[in-house]
């Protein structure tokens, strides 16, 4: 969960229309939401992740893991997050 906002890192089986083509990765307010549900190779539910921290994160659901690109987002215009890979 990020500190300010309150919002947590989700993701569907949706891809990015344009960019990477991988499978987006969003904010999202709700904390019940299974796509919500992100295991840390590094780190388990409620360390708190200090600057400079390299982590492993694994969307639960889909099994792929958090991945970012030199890509625009669609929709915030900072650099896009998504997610690939399988086991």
């Amino acid at each position: 969960m990020h500190e300010k906002t309150k919002y947590r890192l989700h993701s569907h089986d949706v891809p990015y229309g344009s960019g990477s083509g991988q499978q987006s990765v969003t904010g999202f307010p709700n904390v019940d939401d299974a796509n919500s549900y992100w295991p840390g190779k590094n780190a388990k539910q409620g360390d708190s992740i200090g600057t400079g921290a390299i982590i492993r994160l694994q969307h639960m659901k889909t099994r792929k893991w958090l991945h970012s690109h030199l890509h625009a987002s669609p929709i915030s215009g900072n650099l896009e997050v998504e997610i690939t890979g399988g086991l």
